[in-house]
């Protein structure tokens, strides 16, 4: 769903553009990712799978070297840039662990604008 002057943003949390490498798993498969952009609750991802509007699938994301977090997500919409996501399920660790990533993102771009 695009923005625009006709289209106000749906969105309750920002996104932060991001490349970061995740495995996705349905169906007993494995696939490899990329995340392009994050935010509270969900994400934008790139992979070789077709996925329809609905298909829940966990995602493990490698946060930095040595974190990781894993959590289930349902596809919300597909586009040529990706697969948008919206996060169904994560446990309160890697909810920790998320908050901790998106806050070092946030803090990170604020000191680039000083």
């Amino acid at each position: 769903m695009a923005d625009g002057p006709d289209k106000p943003s749906l969105r309750s949390s920002p996104r932060f553009t991001v490349t970061s490498k995740c495995a996705i798993f349905y169906e007993d498969k494995m696939s490899k990712a990329m995340v392009q952009d994050v935010s509270d609750g969900g994400m934008l991802l790139m992979c070789h799978r077709e996925f329809d509007n609905g298909i829940i699938f966990g995602v493990h994301l490698d946060l930095s070297p040595g974190v990781s977090i894993d959590c289930e997500v349902e596809v919300r919409n597909r586009a040529e840039t990706g697969i948008g996501v919206k996060i169904d399920y994560m446990d309160d660790q890697n909810r920790k662990l998320y908050q901790g990533y998106l806050q070092e993102i946030l803090s990170s771009q604020l000191n680039k604008l000083g």
